[in-house]
């Protein structure tokens, strides 16, 4: 006796729902693996001294701008 049709696009759509979640884990698995490669800064390091003065920062963000500064004349 036959499958019926039922059956048959149940199973298919199983299977093809298990290869799309096998590409994407492997397609998750590259990613992270390029990402560990690169170990690069996310964006280029901001020069302070040749940056002109900023009036409008908040004291927040001049605390993290003298942080950024102690930490380069450290190294």
């Amino acid at each position: 006796m036959a499958k019926s049709p039922h059956s048959f696009n149940k199973r298919q759509r199983e299977k093809d729902k298990q290869k799309k979640n096998k590409e994407k884990r492997e397609r998750r698995e590259e990613r992270k693996v390029e990402k560990s490669e690169g170990e690069a800064p996310a964006g280029p390091e901001i020069d302070w001294e040749s940056a002109p003065v900023n009036k409008t920062l908040s004291d927040k963000e001049e605390n993290e701008k003298e942080k950024i500064e102690k930490r380069n004349s450290d190294t």
